[in-house]
């Protein structure tokens, strides 16, 4: 019996030992990341607060077209005015951005925006032409463009998105009345933020 016990003793005194190296690890392992953590949260308070507290205010201007009585493809010149309140310049990837247009949500041209930056709390501008693949609009599209103008203007959604390092991805919504007299209107940005757990 008192090698029984003394067998169960040393057992314990093992398991013991074991789960409190790895609770030393486990504690380690937290230790390191709470460090790099606070190392990054400090980096975005006090070297470039920017990162997460700046942003930039869109509009556009109003949108010369073509193409929308069938007579020839579907085309858009859209002009936007930008500001940003960023300490750094604002870029898009390499790949540029992407712009659309759209009536009651159906896309009906696509086209490409070179690659841009904002410079830091400056405006500037951004334009492009987006093409439709049609090489006319589709009557029915003709007849819903012919019945709202008959209702009071038909509203066109211009949409721009990019990819940014510090914002990730960036979607830009454009919404004006077709040949409305109006010098610009605001858009609205929305962001989906590169995971960075802090």
């Amino acid at each position: 019996m008192d090698l029984e016990a003394h067998l169960l003793s040393r057992l314990d005194e093992e398991a013991r030992r074991h789960w409190s190296c790895i609770v030393c690890v486990f504690m380690a392992v937290i230790l390191v990341v709470s460090a790099v953590l606070a190392a990054l949260q400090g980096y975005t308070l006090f070297v470039d607060p920017d990162l997460t507290i700046g942003h930039i205010k869109f509009s556009m201007e109003p949108v010369a077209y073509t193409g929308l009585d069938g007579a020839a493809p579907p085309s858009f010149n859209v002009t936007l005015q930008a500001t940003s309140t960023f300490s750094h310049s604002f870029c898009t990837g390499g790949g540029g951005a992407t712009l659309q247009a759209a009536f009651s949500g159906l896309t009906v041209a696509v086209g490409k925006v070179a690659p841009f930056c904002l410079e830091p709390r400056a405006p500037a501008v951004i334009a492009g032409t987006v093409s439709s693949a049609w090489t006319a609009l589709p009557q029915d599209f003709q007849d819903r463009i012919s019945r709202g103008r008959e209702k009071g203007g038909v509203e066109l959604e211009v949409n721009l998105s990019f990819q940014n390092k510090f914002k990730g991805d960036v979607w830009l919504r454009c919404r004006a009345m077709l040949d409305a007299n109006l010098n610009k209107t605001p858009c609205t940005s929305f962001t989906r933020t590169p995971f960075i757990p802090f």
